[in-house]
Parts: C-alpha cells; structure tokens; sequence
C-alpha cells in the first residue's frame, strides 16, 4: 500500500477489529530473542513463515511483549502502521500529530510511541508507530489487518520474499551471500526509502515501478502515460472506476498494458491502473508507478538496499497459499 510520511506536528474511538478487554490470542511462537537493532547476533539468516490472503503477507505482530493482531509487510509504505482499535487497546499514549500522503491525498494520524515490535518472532527497528484507522482495509479485503511493517523496519538488512513458500528471509549483512541462480538488477531506494526498478512499457517508454507488496494488483501506473503514450494499451475500450487507499479514493481506469519489460522479461496484456498519483511523484523526472503483489507472487525476490540491487527470479504459477 502507497504511504509517504508527510510530517509533523507537536500537538500530542476504536475500530470494530479488535475486541477491547479480549486477553486470549491466537499462540503465537516465543521470539528466540532476534532482533535487527542487533545485527551481530543474528544468524546467518532468519525465515520467517508468513500467511498470504489475496496477496498479501502476513505475519503475527507483538508490541512492547503483547500480542497485537496480524501485519502485512508491505514494502510500499515508508512507516510502520498500527490500527487505532489495536492502539488503544494496548493503551500506546500518543507522541505527536502527523499527516501521510496515500493514494487518494492526505491522512491525519498520531504517532504512538512503543518499546519493541516484533514481527514473526523478529525485533525490528521501530521506535513509533502511525495509529491508523484500517478497518476499511480490512473490510475491503476480507479479513482482520491490525497493522502494517514498512521496509524501513527491518534496518537496511538484505533480505528475501519468496510467495512460492510464503516466507521472508531475514539475512545477517556480513554473512549474505547474494543468490547466484538468480538475476540481478540495479534498483533505486532513494525515493523515500521505497525499493524502485527502471521498466519499459510499450514502445521503449521508461518508467520506475516501485514494488509494493502492500498492493493486491498488478501494476499502477500515472495517468498522463494513458494521456501522452495512448498506444501502450492493448484496448482501448476500458472500465472507469475508483481506487481506495489510505487518504481516501481516486478516480481510475483500468484495461490492459500492451507490453511490460521489468527484471529482462516481456509481459504482455498485463492488468493495470491508471489514476493520479500524489503529488510527489509529479516532481521526478520520470513517470513513478507501482507493481503489487497479484504480479510480485510470480517472483522470488530479494533486496539489498545499501547495494542497490533487487535479484528477480520468474516462478509463475508456484504459488502455496
């Protein structure tokens, strides 16, 4: 899911997915003390099994020892999210007022200061964390979502989403050794820390994409690449409609991109989104879209940020939900 921090200010009613004063929880394992605030006491590398539901990944969360609901890990979104009901269910005091930017503009939030996150049994790095209503969201895709993991979170630390076994991989940096039955490609993370590769749509028009497993579709794109480049479809005729996120909802069109180059493969006749991205993605010298995880599942993905690189291996249809 698309969520850029917008700021902050000093100034310092529950959602219906949590059942306030509920103490029992799904068991969930004892973390063996792994955190990535501790990188030299980690093991070589740390799977994580994770659950996907309609493409997305989730993971049992604890916050400051409880246990706090089910996370996505999205590596769409620049902060760490927790749902209001869960919040104040915890009893997590409010640090400060800020504002986001999502898909459909801006969205008011508090922070909530917090001890330690854990996410699958992993500490990570996490100080804060955004108080967001999601029940919407999780009405939207039909089960409980009480918090989102950003990239940030796991501190620059290479690691691996593999959608075939649902797992994420964890790797110690001095130990990690990049895969060598995998391609590698040159990826951007300067762009708010968000992971982006360089792609071509129809004919030889360069974009960004950022991957965002936080997105259940399989490609956004800005509308002026509709407007400008009219021939990247593969129909013309196409459905008006409306995509929601955090920040409210924007008008949309959806049809079929002629042909995708991304990770030295050729996609043809891929599903996409056009719509109006948010402002700061106007200001790139680059049209900046998104690939979500009904694409992503079909890759094994891994993602060393210090390095600026991505390896992409194309596994379509090996998918274990």
């Amino acid at each position: 899911m698309l969520l850029l921090h917008a700021g902050c200010s000093a100034d310092s009613g529950p959602d219906t997915q949590t059942r306030g004063g509920v103490t029992a929880s799904p068991a969930v394992k004892k973390t063996a003390g792994f955190s990535v605030n501790r990188p030299d006491q980690l093991p070589a590398e740390l799977k994580i099994k994770l659950r996907q539901h309609r493409g997305y990944l989730f993971a049992p969360a604890r916050i400051n020892g409880r246990y706090a609901g089910q996370f996505i890990f999205d590596t769409g979104s620049s902060l760490g999210i927790v749902s209001t009901g869960v919040a104040e269910r915890l009893g997590l005091p409010t640090l400060m007022k800020s504002k986001a930017t999502g898909i459909g503009g801006v969205q008011a939030f508090e922070f909530r200061p917090i001890d330690r996150l854990e996410f699958g049994g992993l500490g990570v790095a996490a100080d804060k964390l955004a108080a967001i209503s999601l029940h919407p969201m999780s009405a939207g895709i039909g089960t409980s979502v009480s918090g989102l993991i950003g990239i940030r979170a796991l501190a620059g630390l290479p690691f691996t989403i593999n959608y075939t076994d649902s797992t994420l991989t964890v790797y110690r940096r001095d130990r990690f050794k990049p895969p060598t039955d995998t391609p590698m490609f040159p990826a951007r993370f300067d762009f708010v820390g968000l992971p982006m590769v360089s792609a071509r749509i129809g004919n030889g028009h360069e974009v960004w994409l950022i991957l965002d497993s936080g997105a259940d579709n399989e490609l956004t794109l800005p509308r002026k690449c509709l407007k400008d480049w009219p021939a990247i479809v593969a129909v013309t005729g196409s459905g008006a409609g409306a995509s929601a996120g955090i920040g409210g909802s924007v008008a949309s069109t959806r049809t079929w991109l002629g042909s995708l180059r991304v990770f030295g493969l050729e996609l043809k006749n891929t599903p996409v989104i056009f719509e109006q991205p948010p402002e700061v993605f106007s200001r790139q010298r680059k049209p900046i879209g998104r690939i979500g995880g009904a694409l992503l599942k079909n890759f094994r993905l891994t993602f060393d940020s210090r390095r600026g690189r991505i390896w992409a291996q194309w596994l379509p249809g090996e998918i274990q939900e």
